[in-house]
């Protein structure tokens, strides 16, 4: 019950921002934190007021495979530096959605599994929309002015590090490997 109550009051603090673009709502936090669920809920409870949401995650805005593993593909200078397709990120997501912005948006630029582009006919937002994102790293300089509201999902490492394992066990054949 309590975190549902969370979730109304941080709705309410979202929806007191009176822009004339859509509110763009970043949910950052380590691999594992429960980022994604959060921004589900978040979704869901401004659905339940009647607020039209855009759902997306950074994770719809990768490098292609060349780039990101550019540095190794377990180097974490590598992931931090080269994960993430920023300047798509921003451009066809993020600045269209903010002041002075065409409105015209797409969520994601890069199938992780073909390791292809993605070109898809822009999608069209209204003004009183909600956007809310979710990955890691949205807090970097680069892009973290560009959200209108930041959320970091905060959580012991070891607990993280768990779920994350929990979560990649089938991918990776076991546990330990995960």
């Amino acid at each position: 019950m309590l975190r549902k109550q969370y979730m109304k009051e941080i709705a309410d603090h979202i929806l007191k921002l009176k822009l004339t673009h859509p509110i763009r709502v970043g949910v950052n936090g380590i691999t594992a934190s429960g980022k994604t669920t959060f921004a589900n809920e978040l979704a869901e409870e401004m659905k339940n007021r009647g607020v039209q949401v855009i759902r997306t995650s950074i994770d719809d805005f990768h490098n292609p495979r060349v780039i990101r593993y550019a540095q190794g593909k377990e180097s974490a200078r590598g992931y931090y530096e080269d994960a993430h397709d920023y300047t798509s990120f921003k451009e066809r997501l993020l600045k269209p959605l903010g002041p002075n912005g065409n409105l015209q948006y797409e969520t994601i630029s890069h199938n992780l599994i073909t390791d292809m582009p993605v070109h898809n006919t822009p999608l069209v937002a209204s003004p009183n929309m909600v956007l809310i994102v979710d990955g890691t790293f949205l807090l970097k300089k680069e892009i973290e002015y560009l959200f209108d509201y930041k959320i970091f999902v905060d959580i012991d490492f070891e607990i993280a590090r768990n779920r994350g394992a929990e979560r990649e066990t089938e991918a990776f054949g076991s546990y330990e490997e995960a």
